[in-house]
């Protein structure tokens, strides 16, 4: 509980109307969580406007309407009728964010909380550093695209960095549970809407930035600077960065003042050699100074000996012995969705991975390249309402890189599935594929997956990329039943079952 008149004064809220001293116990953006004595945060967002909730805020209990702009004259009205108070705030995401912590009893305080920003590897990351902690018998929370893990408690993803007092509410928990460290995943969009503001990092790790997300964030630049935010508020903490000094953009989070940091990758603190891969896992050596880590891990892949590197490097600076970070590294069976090899025992190998960048498609490529001595056969499409500029690039890569090019449906959203079909097939066409021989559009995606298995001959590889660990494909607003991994188990059965087995 906070009073009315602290509030005002910390965050330099500028009164619109006259006002009388009150308690606070609450704050939120969704007027369908506001009770008595709550303020109500009014935030224009990408798809609604939060000014269209104050009534509803105001019937609830709201004492206080926080906005970032003036109140607009179709809700001034209500507002001076019940003689609530509004007040602007030039920063209202951060207001909120900050505020939430707070009247929580700033539940990060005593935590160590370690946040995993980049393009591409979140997950894997996050992952491999739970794992890491369990090894060590350290009770670990993790937030990320896959879902909200609280020890042994699950709760299902909303977002990959869930909204401000979702966080909140999370960490409280994780802090009733006596969970001292958490590890999450933290989006360019959470950064960018100030959600994680009011999170106390310890820890942070950057792994690449390449194309995505360009909707939102328009440039490159823009993008960049979200992903900056984190580190610089890792910094204002006294924390540590741990950067890919491989990825071009690395340079960019070493500049930052005040951070102490560690560098990975080739000619990093820590990188590897003596780098080795199969359809088994992948054996590497991690170097670190004098220190020298032999490691054979279940994850495919050279972009995952950086995941790992990363990881590493996080779980050093936590002070973690390297005995543990090996056993977390060679223990960690696999990451839904990522790189996951759907064995049904046929003579040719089935892959679904979430790749859903142009950077993401390559390094999957490269990899199947590695390990197959036949053909690469990639099925993919492109979201809908999302980075138009990505979809060429995409089947370009898919076509340089690959023997056959399926081109299908991904989460079309409200666009038309074939328009996406198009900007990707002028990718795959600029590769030099010749539509109806080894390139083919095969719209239902279903349909692209069982194209793909029945096409697939011994020692193939066949890449279903994009959706990973997605158990739906969305179709308008709606979410459909669909599992890359269950749809192509359900083909390679049905071929093994019918003796047509190359």
């Amino acid at each position: 509980m906070l009073e009315l008149s602290y509030i005002v004064s910390k965050w330099n809220l500028i009164p619109q109307s006259k006002w009388e001293n009150t308690n606070i116990i609450g704050v939120s953006e969704n007027s369908k969580r506001i009770k008595e004595n709550f303020i109500f945060v009014a935030i224009v967002g990408e798809h609604t406007d939060g000014y269209k909730y104050i009534p509803e805020a105001l019937r609830k209990g709201a004492v206080a309407i926080v906005g970032g702009k003036v109140l607009p004259s179709e809700v001034r009205f209500e507002v001076d009728r019940l003689k609530i108070p509004y007040f602007i705030s030039r920063e209202p995401r951060k207001f909120l964010s900050e505020l939430a912590h707070i009247l929580a009893g700033d539940p990060t305080k005593d935590m160590v909380v370690i946040g995993i920003t980049g393009t591409n590897g979140k997950t894997t990351v996050t992952y491999m550093i739970e794992n890491i902690l369990k090894e060590r018998q350290v009770k670990v929370g993790r937030f990320g695209t896959l879902g909200y893990q609280l020890d042994d408690e699950y709760i299902e993803a909303v977002h990959t960095t869930p909204f401000a007092e979702d966080l909140v509410y999370l960490f409280s928990k994780a802090r009733e549970k006596g969970i001292s460290h958490v590890v999450m995943e933290v989006s360019s969009h959470s950064l960018a809407q100030d959600r994680v503001t009011g999170i106390r990092f310890n820890v942070c790790g950057f792994t690449n930035l390449t194309q995505d997300h360009l909707d939102y964030h328009k440039t490159m630049e823009d993008y960049l600077k979200a992903k900056l935010k984190l580190f610089e508020l890792t910094a204002e903490l006294n924390g540590c960065g741990v950067v890919n000094i491989s990825d071009p953009y690395g340079r960019f989070f070493l500049e930052i003042p005040r951070l102490k940091f560690f560098t990975y990758g080739y000619g990093g603190d820590f990188h590897p050699t003596d780098v080795r891969l199969d359809k088994r896992g992948t054996t590497f050596v991690i170097n670190s100074g004098f220190e020298r880590c032999n490691v054979k891990m279940p994850l495919i892949g050279r972009y995952n000996v950086l995941n790992a590197l990363c990881a590493s490097a996080i779980a050093k600076v936590l002070g973690i012995e390297w005995e543990y970070i090996k056993r977390g590294l060679e223990t960690l069976r696999k990451v839904p969705g990522r790189f996951e090899i759907i064995d049904e025992s046929t003579d040719f190998t089935v892959v679904v991975d979430y790749a859903h960048t142009e950077d993401g498609l390559n390094k999957v490529l490269t990899t199947a390249r590695e390990l197959t001595e036949g053909r690469i056969i990639t099925v993919f499409g492109c979201g809908g309402n999302r980075d138009k500029a990505k979809r060429p690039k995409m089947g370009y890569t898919a076509g340089i890189m690959s023997d056959f090019v399926i081109v299908t449906s991904d989460n079309p959203r409200n666009e038309d599935p074939m328009e996406i079909i198009a900007e990707i097939e002028k990718g795959v066409l600029s590769a030099g594929r010749n539509k109806g021989k080894d390139f083919f559009v095969i719209e239902d995606r279903e349909e692209a997956i069982r194209f793909a298995v029945n096409f697939a001959s011994k020692g193939d590889m066949v890449i279903i990329a994009g959706k990973g660990h997605e158990p739906y494909q969305i179709i308008g607003d709606k979410k459909i039943p669909f599992d890359d991994r269950e749809v192509a188990r359900k083909y390679l059965k049905e071929r093994t079952c019918l003796g047509n087995i190359h």
